[in-house]
């Protein structure tokens, strides 16, 4: 009788020692996603020639690891077709990212990682694009590069960003974003799809708020964007986006 009980005894805690392994094993993993309908795209600030004037359906997938490496897609519809020479289809936007966030501090932080657009069908707009970022608490800088010439830009060109983002009253949330440019004003494209007469432009201020849809796990928003210059020095006009977002 002793024995069996023994025997038991270490079952069950055999048992319970699994399911504690399994359980710290699926926490180290973490996937989740979105879609939402928003009012336009405006690439970057780009409000002149939006990569989507009109309703736009936008949605991600992402993946994370509890050491710091995360991986993901986020994809776009666009209204025009960026196939070289022009086709009938409009282009469909897929950004696929990968890279590693560590901590330095307890409230800094760092990201290495990169993107590659595929957009179809245009495959000379292909790219891969290098990114190094920093945080602090609700504050985030990074750096984006391009690594080849595209229609859209040159090997080089630099995207700059700086957010912040804190909680009002009533579950708002307010968010901001400042980007600016770098450019490369050599490239296969130039005097083509591109003509670079510039080679440093802020892109956009962006202000905005949002706020959950109660237990939903949908939200609203709404930004507004103060547009700044293009690679050509064009003025971008301040424009107002309206957006429905689902996370699950």
């Amino acid at each position: 009788m002793k024995f069996t009980l023994k025997v038991l005894s270490m079952a069950v805690v055999a048992a319970a020692s699994t399911f504690t392994f399994a359980d710290e094993a699926s926490s180290a993993h973490s996937i989740s996603g979105n879609i939402g309908v928003f009012s336009s795209y405006n690439l970057r600030g780009i409000t002149n020639v939006p990569e989507n004037s009109g309703a736009t359906v936008q949605g991600g997938l992402d993946y994370s690891h509890s050491s710091g490496f995360y991986a993901g897609w986020w994809g776009s519809t666009l209204d025009y077709n960026a196939e070289t020479p022009e086709g009938s289809s409009d282009t469909f936007e897929n950004d696929f990212y990968a890279g590693y966030k560590g901590s330095i501090t307890e409230d800094l932080g760092f990201t290495l990682g990169g993107t590659y657009y595929v957009y179809y069908p245009a495959d000379d707009s292909d790219v891969f694009e290098t990114l190094v970022g920093l945080n602090y608490k609700d504050f985030a800088i990074s750096a984006q590069t391009l690594t080849d010439d595209v229609k859209w830009g040159n090997a080089g060109d630099t995207y700059f960003l700086a957010t912040y983002s804190y909680g009002l009253p009533r579950d708002f949330s307010a968010n901001f974003a400042l980007g600016a440019y770098l450019y490369s004003d050599s490239g296969d494209f130039e005097g083509n799809t591109l003509d670079t007469t510039e080679d440093f432009n802020f892109r956009h201020f962006t202000a905005g708020l949002s706020h959950p849809l109660g237990d939903t796990g949908a939200s609203v928003s709404m930004d507004y964007i103060v547009g700044g210059y293009d690679r050509s020095d064009v003025k971008q006009k301040n424009k107002v986006v309206f957006g429905l977002k689902y996370a699950f």
